[in-house]
């Protein structure tokens, strides 16, 4: 299994609540739906990464 890491940040208060409201309605969480932005945000970005590796 892949290592992983709780990472902190600040949000508005009502966008995180209904951040979380609507990964529900998705049959998601939060957590699940930050990591599937962040898959995205990386391929987006593979040209930059691989030029940090």
């Amino acid at each position: 299994m892949t290592e992983m890491k709780n990472a902190n940040f600040k949000i508005e208060k009502s966008k995180w609540e209904a951040f979380k409201k609507i990964a529900k309605l998705k049959h998601s969480d939060s957590s699940k739906e930050l990591r599937k932005l962040i898959d995205k945000y990386l391929e987006e970005n593979k040209d930059l990464l691989n030029k940090l590796f």
